[in-house]
């Protein structure tokens, strides 16, 4: 019997493997944590107003986001799943435990924090993980809140605090909503719910488990791609509908009336749009009033210190026919809507925003005066047109010069979030690599953020010491990668702009975007009122462009490279760039296979840009941790 017990516990843990993997993957190619998240990271600059002892309580499953140490993180996947190899330690006790819930079931409680109803486990990463895989419903455990100071700029702050007093009322910790006042709305509805079974303690314990539950279920049966409305606002809306007096007991009667409820709340009618852009005063002579926005500081990031250059470039080239503002800090939703209220009120015309961080913001939909250029074209929602540059172009040609510098065969490259725009780099580079030396292998190390010193500086001294690369580059906002790869001598390459100066000793070259000749490019083309397909939108067309520009149109380009450098390996790499600039090659060009061995680009063909802006997929000589 026990032999039978440990083949299942092993058959199930490597399911649950195979789809951690699956999860990473799709996880990065997402642009979201690949890993766990960790609260320690979450709460590093956090300030704690008051921790509150909660006792032993049931924990929705769902609810159940991360564990608390950065360490255990690496072990899982974002879904909880586990991703250490079968022949390991963890792997063994994961299956002892997988037996334990197979016999008697898991009933030891876990010890975890909750911050902002979001729970993270700091003992039974394991037991949750198994019954994650199980479809559990919720575990017991003892739980500590952490509770965040107040702060009447943060709407997401806001929310908590209105949760924390629906919580002291209800209990009900499953529900969540993103919007301010709704919690409020809930209670008053809720309020007055009369129990109908005298074993039931709590009346909202009840509420949860014969309504909302039995809602929940239908509604995500029925709703799908019919309703973007949240579950829990969609709750809201049940009860103001039917009423909590004459709940259906049956299942198939709730189902009727979830089923009448999500008609009704689609065939609500669409706003008309208001047309976006308003030509008579642009051929009128008026000033072309541009705004860029920048989600830090300029002078702390490499990355948008290129954007200001670029923006300095613009005013001067265009001197008298256009006024420029930029915004730095746009850190949050709250100082983004105050930014953009202010930019209807002042009538600018085109943003340039160099971040997709407040792309899906609700209040876009309320500035219908200005154009919007988000950069980063992998996400385009209605009435949005999307910037971006073939920087996978100078990166293959990188990926040359390192290919023929390395000795190892081992190349780094430190990466930020897996989206298409930061997987083409890799792909690109990888792909540069083996064309002129078969056996260059690249191995990526994930940082899972745009810029931190330390996770930068951590991952380029992993991959170097480690792994044994003796070239690395990176797709990160600062150049720390460089600093590390000048002190432990191996070679560098850097991005955003020529890096020379922070590794005078192991430099070969740099990826660069020369944004002043973007920007140049797309004002006048707006000024003249030119054909540029751009410019057709600024009449209310609703079709959504993405604007790319690569070589050809000097917005990308690979810096001059060093002396390191050989003259035969510049040569050639010149070579390559003329034909990418006249289209005679393109660096995703097949065959090329994935890490899976599957044929991704047949022999001869182009992968275009539909597919190139949802890339989701590693080539076979790529490998990460």
């Amino acid at each position: 019997m026990y032999k039978s017990y440990r083949t299942q516990a092993r058959t199930e843990y490597e399911k649950a493997n195979r789809i951690a993997k699956r999860d990473f993957l799709l996880s990065i190619s997402r642009g979201e944590e690949g890993y766990l998240q960790a609260l320690e990271d979450i709460i590093q600059n956090v300030e704690i107003a008051k921790e509150q002892n909660l006792g032993i309580i049931d924990i929705p499953i769902e609810r159940i986001k991360g564990t608390y140490y950065h360490s255990r993180a690496m072990s899982f996947s974002s879904n909880f799943y586990p991703l250490m190899k079968i022949d390991t330690e963890f792997a063994s006790k994961w299956m002892s435990l997988y037996e334990i819930h197979y016999k008697e079931g898991i009933s030891d409680p876990i010890v975890a924090y909750e911050y902002l109803n979001w729970f993270y486990v700091v003992e039974g990463n394991k037991r949750v993980s198994i019954l994650k895989y199980l479809n559990a419903f919720s575990i017991r455990g003892e739980v500590k809140r952490l509770i965040p100071k107040w702060d009447e700029n943060d709407p997401q702050i806001r929310i908590y605090y209105e949760f924390l007093d629906f919580y002291d009322k209800t209990k009900i910790n499953i529900i969540w909503f993103n919007k301010e006042g709704k919690f409020n709305e809930l209670y008053e509805l809720i309020k007055d719910y009369q129990k109908r079974s005298d074993f039931v303690e709590n009346k909202y314990d009840e509420l949860i488990s014969s309504v909302y539950l039995p809602f929940r279920k239908a509604y995500r049966d029925l709703a799908k791609d019919r309703l973007k409305l949240p579950e829990e606002e969609a709750f809201i809306e049940y009860i103001k509908r039917f009423g909590l007096d004459n709940v259906p007991e049956i299942e198939r009667e709730m189902r009727r009336q979830v089923e009448i409820l999500i008609e009704e709340l689609s065939e609500e009618k669409v706003k008309p749009v208001t047309p976006l852009f308003k030509i008579p005063g642009l051929l009128a002579g008026t000033p072309l009033k541009v705004a860029f926005i920048y989600n830090t500081a300029i002078e702390e990031s490499a990355w948008t210190y290129s954007h200001e250059l670029g923006r300095r470039y613009v005013q001067e080239r265009l001197k008298g026919e256009i006024i420029t503002k930029c915004y730095e800090k746009v850190t949050n939703a709250k100082i983004y809507e105050q930014v953009m209220e202010e930019l209807e009120k002042e009538k600018f015309d085109l943003i340039f925003t160099t971040s997709f961080d407040f792309l899906y913001e609700q209040q876009l939909s309320a500035f219908h005066n200005v154009k919007f250029m988000y950069f980063s074209g992998y996400k385009s929602p209605e009435d949005i047109n999307t910037y971006f540059g073939r920087m996978y172009e100078p990166r293959f040609l990188a990926g040359m010069v390192a290919g023929a510098m390395t000795k190892s065969n081992n190349l780094g490259y430190v990466a930020s979030y897996g989206i298409p725009e930061v997987i083409m780099g890799i792909n690109a580079f990888a792909l540069g690599a083996r064309s002129v030396n078969s056996r260059a292998r690249v191995h990526v190390g994930w940082t899972n953020t745009w810029h931190n010193s330390e996770y930068e500086r951590r991952t380029a001294e992993y991959l170097i010491k480690d792994l044994g690369v003796d070239v690395i580059t990176h797709h990160q906002d600062s150049a720390e990668v460089l600093k590390v790869g000048e002190k432990y001598s191996v070679y560098t390459i850097g991005y955003h702009y020529d890096m020379r100066e922070h590794a005078p000793t192991t430099y070969l070259t740099s990826v660069v975007w020369n944004w002043g000749v973007y920007y140049e490019s797309i004002i006048r083309d707006v000024l003249r009122g030119s054909n540029f397909s751009l410019f057709r939108l600024f009449s209310g067309s609703e079709k959504i462009e993405k604007f790319w520009g690569g070589l050809k149109s000097g917005v990308v380009d690979l810096a001059p490279m060093s002396k390191l450098v050989l003259p035969q390996i510049k040569n050639i790499v010149e070579l390559v760039k003329y034909d990418i600039k006249t289209e005679e090659f393109h660096p995703f060009r097949g065959p090329i296979f994935d890490r899976e061995g599957n044929l991704r680009v047949p022999e001869g063909e182009d992968l275009n840009d539909e597919e190139l802006i949802k890339m989701d997929w590693f080539v076979d000589n790529i490998y990460y941790s």
